[in-house]
């Protein structure tokens, strides 16, 4: 009986320890970006995150978080039309970075580290398609 309680003991501080090297961010998070895109539904049009199909617009576009680097370039094209460009860049959350001063400094480093901290900004667009000359 005795060694269950040491057995539980040391899993109940293993378990502690561990969730305190997790940040807010990593854990609620999740794996995902999205992107929303308002518009016209008359012509679809492609969306390219870095040369890299992610999806059509109008509409919402889930991808993984590693797709959106700092300093991303977001094209929306379709065939007959001018392409419309911007620069994404990533902004740490401010719920997570609150929620991880809270718990201490360590979940902070590592959410920043591991870069589940940031979010792509802007995350709205407003697809206004206009033809080519």
């Amino acid at each position: 009986m005795k060694s269950l309680t040491g057995s539980f003991i040391l899993l109940v501080l293993f378990l502690g320890v561990s969730m305190l090297h997790q940040g807010c961010a990593t854990i609620l998070g999740g794996r995902t970006n999205s992107m929303v895109f308002n518009g016209d539904a008359e012509v679809p049009a492609h969306v390219f995150i870095d040369d890299t199909l992610v999806g059509q617009a109008p509409g919402k576009i889930v991808f993984p978080k590693q797709v959106v680097q700092h300093g991303s370039n977001l094209e929306i094209r379709a065939e007959g039309y001018k392409t419309q460009e911007y620069l994404i860049v990533r902004k740490p959350h401010p719920a997570y970075m609150v929620g991880d001063f809270i718990i201490g400094g360590i979940p902070l480093i590592v959410d920043a580290s591991t870069g589940n901290l940031y979010r792509p900004n802007p995350r709205k667009f407003d697809v206004k398609l206009e033809k080519e000359d």
